[in-house]
């Protein structure tokens, strides 16, 4: 159906607490572009404030059954903010650069970030998502299917 010059295109705008937190996300997302360019993935996760687990030694055991992490609203914005900026962001959205920017903005929960393997289709695939407090912070909701990778020598690539 053409559109009249006249109608008008309702626009979804982020709430005005959000703006804030879409502009912390937007400054991180270049950060993190340039940090996974130049820096390995364990420091710049440190700086982050996101470190990257290297042990089995606290796996995920979630209190509540979807294994999600409890988030107030303060996080909830968070997270949702810096799904906003991935969205559009134009070196792509990908799984560990959500992770990274989440985690930083989320750093006062203590996040960890987990990077793992699975062989799906034939073929070896990379997905990285976010521990807090025993829960699994993954938009994509694949964190099951992947074996994480807890070597830090195996990540530290330039």
């Amino acid at each position: 159906m053409a559109r009249c010059p006249g109608d008008t295109v309702s626009v979804r705008r982020p709430p005005f607490g959000e703006w804030p937190w879409i502009v912390a996300a937007l400054a991180l997302a270049v950060v993190a572009e340039l940090g996974l360019r130049t820096a390995g993935l364990p420091r710049l996760a440190r700086m982050f404030g996101t470190p990257l687990r290297t042990d089995d030694s606290t796996p995920a055991q979630p209190d509540h059954p979807s294994g999600a992490p409890v988030l107030d609203d303060r996080a909830r914005r968070q997270v949702r903010s810096s799904r906003r900026v991935m969205r559009h962001w134009p070196f792509g959205d990908t799984c560990l650069r959500q992770a990274l920017i989440s985690g930083a903005l989320l750093r006062r929960l203590g996040p960890e970030l987990l990077v793992g393997v699975a062989k799906i289709d034939g073929q070896v695939r990379a997905h990285a998502w976010l521990e807090i407090n025993g829960g699994i912070l993954d938009p994509l909701g694949a964190a099951a299917s992947y074996t994480p990778l807890l070597s830090p020598d195996a990540l530290d690539v330039k």
